[in-house]
């Protein structure tokens, strides 16, 4: 792409074949429109909604689900259990599938970036055309307010300042020039001499011609990079997944195991097949990915209530184990708006705005009552039926003016504007002349060194005094130290006329002036901000600031919230462009702060502490923030200044644009995680007391202790409502005080499986107690059918009430089931008393007896019920106190 920021105008104008008055002809405008194409971008190939819901299939535990079905179905002849499964797979897929639906519509809203229609000189003179419709060679007509939609070299500039914050992430308008030639390798935020597609023009006007449309804009560039983005699993779905392979691999070994032992024992092979098709059923956690989904979603509604607005349910747990946060500074960090904070009278001492406005009698209080008049008169910003108007230094000078009580509209009618002369950037002033009282009233206002040489008087306690070489150096020291703290200083002054001047204006106006003193001003933080980062660092979660602005700027902003450390360092986009990718990878994690860096160089950051290890959030509002935003393990989204593309490319948006938001979010991402493992941990102790039962029954007692419906409504309902009340689970009270879980951190890691087992062998110890003693002591034979039926009910409804009971266990790893009341947790006392009634329907409703193989519990089974389900529970908590305590010590 050819470097037109480095041409001069009329080698620009050459090249393009435009003609600076004429612009080109509509023939050859038509001409170029079919070779270079509409100015849109380009759309790539996307999925059809038939492929993007089957691929909602392509999940390994939703093929161990389909598996589930065709052994239920075809195998076991088991109709009602095979619907029941696939009814929970489908819903499963029409949920993922509207979630994926919202991401394709991310090109669409870059496509809708642009202003509609644009002003170009085309032969004959200035026509509107459709944006989509400019083509290379137009000369474009813009002025304050327009979006520019194209890339295109100013060829005039009249006071011309360009808002590029959604592109290149600094907050401050840019000022252009038409006769500007900068360098070749010089990134966009520095191109004085170009607009941009997608930014704003905040004051002045001038003509551009086109040099970039499309796909090749800025815009469209980083359009190509979210294209790039390859999407990526998230920590829970790759968890999950591990945890699907490796429940079907086991149960296909102990299948294969028990098939082997039933043949070597002269079983019939469909005997023994029905058998071990009945144990790969006990051993899939049928509910796992229903129960997974509704508990996602649940948690994306609470966090939609403290304004964080989840797209992608499996990112939520992403940001509770996010232990890197990088944040764009300006709307992000900061309030988006320049705000006046300090004041530096003649005295050369500079005064907060606040103390001035509570100490009305000093004579530095008369003086800022004239700099307040002069900040609203001096100035074209005004206020709009949808906020202010105007330049972003000119809109925080109206501000501070009608903080202090004035009025614009009421002033321009005491005092009218009668003449004026613009800001130039030469004289690097702005004055205007008011009509006041049969007589004139000037006031400047500018660059502190341009209004001060303008000035030889200055107002101070003992009224209008000279302004000696020492007052004037004094100033500017003072000044000058503001702005190295990355505050912009404006002074103002003024003085009175009898008359106007009737030739040179310029001289006329800008000479013997009074100094009043200057505005200094800053883009601030926002106040949330500071006990956020606070959080961040409670809960050791690192935060690194990467923005578009200036290196002191960004630089006094970040130790301003304690993010630039002494230990930490600041690296410009200069700096990142000599790094190799490995370079920055070893680096990265000294870095806190980075500047005048590009939409590339953000990707890059974030893949260089993907590379170290770390779960990164990316936060931002601008077009410049997508393509990170979409590469980052989850994105997070401004709400109200973010733009479409933002929000479109990330996971996460906040709709109250609070960086405090996140912090809240990392919280609840937190307890959803903990919840998540709860009942995941819930889910697999109950099936390998499934597994163990039925393995350990038919190689010893050479009989199937429970039927394909038993396991299958142990499964499905009494373990999938508590499972589902555990994902709602009250947070512990230390959830944000411990480090995020690490990326390589197994859910199932080998500790963890250990625990599990145990478990489940004690659960499966009372299971086998009950079948055994139902034989030997209620003579329930299994050497009969109905002996056995009457067995395999006292079996099936233990490992129920077992199971119900086991939930209450699973509420914390170190704390007694005792240690709390049963209903803190509603849903859980509420999923209990439904699990028991709907076992008590299945042993005393007619109808349920033939399709469950159940009898109605005599008083003697029921004894032998609790005492077979109660004990391993206690046993369990016991055993958890006890480590807990021994690990504590």
């Amino acid at each position: 792409m050819k470097a037109w920021h480095s041409l001069e105008v009329t080698e620009t104008l050459q090249a393009l074949g435009t003609d600076p008055e004429r612009g080109i002809s509509a023939d050859e405008a038509r001409r170029r429109l079919s070779t270079y194409g509409p100015n849109a971008l380009e759309e790539t190939g996307r999925k059809s909604p038939l492929v993007r819901f089957l691929l909602q299939f392509n999940d390994f535990m939703i093929w161990v689900l389909i598996a589930a079905i065709i052994i239920s179905g075809a195998l076991l002849r088991e109709y009602v259990d095979a619907l029941v499964i696939f009814v929970i797979v489908l819903l499963n897929a029409i949920l993922g599938f509207v979630q994926e639906g919202k991401a394709e519509s991310a090109l669409e809203k870059l496509k809708e970036l642009g202003a509609p229609t644009v002003k170009v000189i085309r032969g004959d003179g200035e026509v509107e055309i459709a944006a989509r419709d400019l083509v290379p060679g137009d000369l474009m007509v813009i002025e304050t307010g327009d979006a520019v939609t194209a890339d295109a070299r100013l060829v005039t500039a009249v006071n011309l300042r360009a808002n590029e914050s959604s592109l290149t992430g600094e907050s401050e308008a840019v000022s252009k020039f038409s006769d500007a030639v900068v360098k070749v390798d010089t990134g966009p935020a520095d191109r004085l001499n170009m607009v941009f597609s997608g930014t704003h023009i905040d004051y002045g006007r001038g003509t551009a011609v086109v040099v970039a449309t499309g796909s090749h804009t800025e815009l469209g560039q980083i359009a190509g990079m979210l294209q790039e983005g390859k999407e990526k699993a998230t920590p829970l779905q790759l968890e999950l997944r591990d945890v699907g392979k490796r429940i079907v691999y086991i149960c296909l070994m102990i299948v294969a195991v028990v098939f082997v032992v039933g043949l070597i024992r002269s079983y019939p092979w469909a005997t023994m097949l029905l058998v071990a098709v009945s144990l790969a059923v006990a051993a899939i956690p049928e509910g796992l990915p229903a129960i997974v989904t509704i508990t996602l979603a649940r948690g994306t509604q609470v966090m939609a209530r403290q304004n964080a607005i989840i797209r992608n349910l499996p990112a939520v747990e992403t940001l509770g184990s996010a232990n890197y946060i990088c944040t764009d500074k300006t709307g992000t960090l900061t309030m988006n708006r320049m705000t006046v904070t300090d004041i530096v009278f003649a005295d050369a001492f500079h005064h907060l705005v606040e103390d001035i406005l509570h100490e009305r009698v000093s004579w530095q209080a008369g003086a800022y009552s004239r700099m307040e008049l002069a900040a609203a008169l001096c100035n074209d910003a005004r206020r709009g039926p949808e906020g202010y108007i105007g330049d972003s230094t000119e809109v925080a000078l109206l501000e501070a003016a009608e903080s202090g009580g004035l009025d614009k509209d009421d002033l321009e009618e005491e005092y009218p504007r009668v003449a004026e002369v613009p800001f130039d950037s030469d004289r690097k002033m702005m004055t205007t002349a008011h009509r006041d009282n049969g007589g004139f009233i000037v006031f400047s206002k500018g660059a502190v060194e341009a209004v001060l040489e303008k000035c030889d008087r200055m107002l101070t306690g003992d009224g209008e005094v000279r302004l000696t070489p020492d007052a004037r150096s004094t100033v500017l020291a003072a000044t000058t130290e503001l702005g190295s703290q990355a505050l912009r200083t404006l002074a103002v002054a003024y003085r009175k006329l009898d008359s106007l001047p009737g030739q040179d204006v310029i001289e006329g106006l800008e000479r013997d002036l009074v100094f009043l003193g200057a505005f200094a001003m800053k883009d601030p933080p926002r106040p949330e901000a500071f006990k956020a980062l606070q959080e961040c660092r409670r809960a050791r979660i690192d935060v690194a600031m990467i923005t578009g602005d200036h290196r002191a700027t960004a630089a006094a902003v970040a130790r301003e919230l304690d993010i630039l450390a002494p230990d930490r360092h600041l690296v410009e986009g200069y700096e990142l462009e000599k790094m190799t990718q490995e370079q920055l990878t070893d680096r990265v994690e000294e870095i806190s702060v980075y500047a005048r860096v590009s939409p590339r160089h953000k990707v890059n950051i974030v893949e260089a502490l993907q590379a170290r290890g770390h779960v990164v959030a990316m936060t931002g509002d601008g077009v410049n923030d997508a393509p990170a935003l979409k590469r980052a393990d989850i994105g997070v989204a401004m709400g109200i200044t973010g733009t479409d593309v933002a929000k479109e490319a990330s996971d996460m948006v906040l709709a109250d644009d609070n960086f405090a938001t996140i912090v809240a979010a990392v919280r609840q991402g937190r307890i959803i995680f903990a919840n998540l493992k709860k009942f995941i941990y819930f889910l697999l102790s109950c099936n390998i007391s499934e597994v163990l039962t039925v393995f350990i029954a038919i190689i010893a007692f050479k009989t199937l202790p429970l039927v394909a419906s038993q396991i299958l409504w142990i499964n499905l309902v009494t373990d999938g409502l508590p499972a589902l009340a555990l994902g709602m689970d009250p947070p512990e009270t230390d959830v944000m005080e411990h480090p995020p879980r690490k990326i390589g951190e197994n859910i199932l890691a080998v500790p963890r499986q250990l625990d599990l087992l145990w478990q489940g062998l004690i659960i499966t110890a009372g299971a086998l107690a009950s079948f055994i003693l139902a034989n030997y002591w209620l003579g329930y034979s299994w050497y009969t059918t109905v002996g056995l039926d009457m067995a395999r009910t006292v079996l099936f409804t233990t490992m129920v009430l077992t199971q119900v009971f086991h939930s209450f266990n699973l509420r914390s790893e170190r704390k007694s089931i005792f240690s709390s009341w049963p209903w803190e947790n509603l849903y859980l006392f509420g999923a209990f008393l439904i699990s028991i009634a709907l076992q008590l329907a299945v042993l005393y409703l007619p109808f349920m007896h033939t399709a469950f193989h159940t009898h109605a519990p005599s008083a003697q089974a029921w004894a032998l019920i609790l005492a077979c389900s109660l004990i391993p529970v206690l046993l369990i908590d016991r055993i958890k106190v006890l480590r807990a305590h021994i690990r504590a010590r």
